[in-house]
């Protein structure tokens, strides 16, 4: 299982020096994974915005999020299609949402997206496989 208390993701470790500290938790109603944060000016790439690689971070931390609450599955990631519709500024309140669209233990696929008060920002899709070299502490 997941040792929450020592995991060293740049995305969601809590304990980490430096990092975005993403906590997602899972909403019942709309059947996804969900966090709420803003990003600061130290991730940006262009002045005021967001960097992309941050923002793929976060979009791949959402999908696998969702899929280890659904199936509590160490997975990897396989491909990842980002869409970036429009530029996300920086220090500006965001929801960052994952949900699993297809499950097998061969691949999984799940989508996710960002979103602030000015509508989508941001949607993926991505495939998921769990690594057959992955030791699971």
């Amino acid at each position: 299982m997941v040792n929450w208390d020592d995991n060293p993701c740049f995305i969601c470790g809590m304990h980490t020096e430096v990092g975005l500290r993403a906590h997602f938790e899972y909403e019942e109603e709309g059947g996804h994974v969900h966090s709420a944060l803003a990003v600061g000016e130290t991730w940006q790439g262009f002045k005021g915005v967001v960097h992309g690689g941050i923002i793929a971070g976060l979009i791949d931390d959402a999908m696998w999020h969702a899929l280890f609450h659904d199936h509590q599955l160490i997975t990897m990631t396989a491909q990842l299609t980002v869409r970036y519709r429009r530029p996300v500024p920086i220090n500006t309140p965001l929801d960052i949402f994952g949900a699993v669209t297809q499950f097998n233990r061969r691949a999984a696929h799940a989508k996710a997206w960002i979103a602030s008060a000015d509508g989508i920002l941001v949607t993926a899709e991505g495939i998921f496989m769990p690594p057959k070299d992955l030791k699971d502490d």
